[in-house]
């Protein structure tokens, strides 16, 4: 969406709050029909929020602060498909309001040859603040600026669902998620609507995802958020048929995978792994998640969430079988 000359990539609604906006990743219809926990925290994230404008003076201001975290929120630049250089790569976002201070390139010209050699997705003339996963209020723009134009991004896009590994936990910085690494890959844009603990999978989120005209691929990781004894096995299997199902009836390739390889006890796991594959395997594009990811040395400490170089393991993978499906069919990714 579009406010204050800014493209704030991946959000759906600018909530005011304590003289700053939240960044709503849902539309309130949605949040209405989806559970308590992405309605009062995770659909908050800023997980995948991009802002996007160009620059029409020689720098401009952002004003944001973060909500206590245990990590530390940092935002990374790019400008266009490059990453920006060591004066102006990274920003600490603290928990007062944070002045962000973003500048021209001096090399704009050797950026866009880059960009044309390399045949690179984004035009280097588009800014590109990438947020971290945690919860950051914009409070703020200062300067001259303007939303890219057409053609300044790409016209496919990849959307990616699932549990907080989709949404980054233990990627360490955004750029290193494994919907960031594949849309890097496949040249592309990316929305991530990954729900750290909250990936339930209700038939809301699907329909709300097919709804939506601006992806072209997407993937949906299943399974990790419903281990809990809270839910049902009963219960876990109805949201996995109704999930795919409405998915399903989509035409755009939709990837499917179940629960990724962890250190844990396996035998709920594997029950929920197969619940996945019953129904995704002949509605969508299924590999098991043990396929993307199953090596114990490639998860963190918590025992869930994959390292940086599980993350890389599974966007390495999966871009793969993507860019194999993607080859057969000519690469014709959009139906829209």
């Amino acid at each position: 969406m579009i406010f204050q000359q800014i493209d704030f990539h991946n959000v759906e609604q600018m909530i005011p709050w304590e003289n700053g906006y939240h960044m709503a990743r849902l539309p309130e219809t949605v949040f209405q029909r989806v559970n308590q926990g992405i309605r009062e925290r995770s659909g908050f994230y800023s997980t995948g929020i991009e802002l996007r404008f160009r620059l029409n003076s020689d720098s401009v201001d952002l004003w944001l602060r973060a909500m206590p975290e245990l990590e530390a929120q940092v935002a990374y630049l790019f400008y266009g498909s490059i990453q920006g250089g060591w004066q102006m790569s990274s920003y600490v976002i603290g928990t007062e309001p944070t002045r962000l201070h973003l500048q021209k390139p001096d090399n704009l010209e050797t950026l866009k040859r880059i960009t044309e050699k390399e045949r690179l997705p984004f035009s280097p003339e588009v800014i590109r603040l990438v947020l971290p996963y945690g919860n950051c209020i914009f409070l703020k723009a200062e300067g001259d600026m303007e939303p890219p134009r057409p053609g300044d991004t790409p016209a496919d896009c990849y959307l990616a669902y699932g549990s907080s590994i989709t949404h980054g936990s233990l990627a360490l910085a955004a750029p290193y998620t494994y919907p960031f690494r594949i849309a890097q890959k496949m040249k592309c844009d990316y929305l991530n609507l990954g729900f750290a603990g909250t990936a339930q999978m209700e038939p809301a989120m699907a329909e709300y995802i097919v709804s939506r005209k601006d992806w072209s691929f997407a993937s949906v990781e299943m399974g990790v958020n419903m281990l809990g004894e809270s839910f049902s096995e009963k219960g876990f299997e109805q949201n996995i048929d109704r999930f795919t199902a409405i998915l399903a009836k989509d035409p755009r390739p939709v990837f499917a995978t179940s629960i990724f390889g962890f250190p844990g006890d396996q035998k709920r796991a594997d029950q929920f792994r197969a619940i996945v594959k019953k129904y995704a395997e002949s509605r969508l594009l299924f590999v098991d998640g043990l396929e993307l990811l199953n090596q114990d040395a490639y998860i963190s400490q918590d025992g869930v969430h994959p390292t940086l170089e599980g993350m890389e393991k599974i966007a390495d993978r999966w871009f793969n079988m993507m860019n194999n499906h993607f080859s057969n069919k000519d690469r014709q990714w959009s139906k829209r």
